[in-house]
């Protein structure tokens, strides 16, 4: 399962299904964008810490950005920006699913339920 930015910020916020939901997932996983886009909610060096201990503990894999992750990002960039809004960051993160063959767990529906073959599970946190 590879997780998008806003499951991280609703863990922090003590939302506990989202903590739980990362806790209990088999196969973790973030792109490197998530973990560039989480960095600034944290407050202090100590909440980063424990950001990365939480991803080391919990044996995340990271995913880097590479040419065939990039090459499909910008293809969902000129397919979805301008008809449901995505962005540069979320691009990457769904063509890093595809690419990963991985479920991309998102609180964001709206701008991943277009792409083709992208398998999804969304979270709500009013659950």
């Amino acid at each position: 399962m590879l997780f998008d930015t806003n499951i991280f910020i609703y863990a922090n916020k003590n939302i506990e299904t989202a903590q739980q939901l990362i806790f209990n997932s088999d196969a973790k996983a973030i792109s490197a964008v998530t973990y560039m886009e989480y960095v600034p909610f944290c407050h202090n060096k100590k909440e980063l810490l424990s950001f990365e201990k939480l991803l080391e503990t919990y044996e995340f894999t990271i995913y880097d950005i590479d040419a065939a992750i990039s090459s499909h990002a910008r293809q969902i960039v000129k397919d979805f920006a301008l008809s449901h809004s995505i962005e540069m960051a979320d691009a990457i993160i769904a063509a890093t699913a595809l690419f990963h063959n991985e479920i991309l767990c998102t609180s964001n529906a709206k701008h991943f339920l277009p792409i083709n073959g992208l398998m999804l599970e969304i979270y709500s946190p009013l659950k």
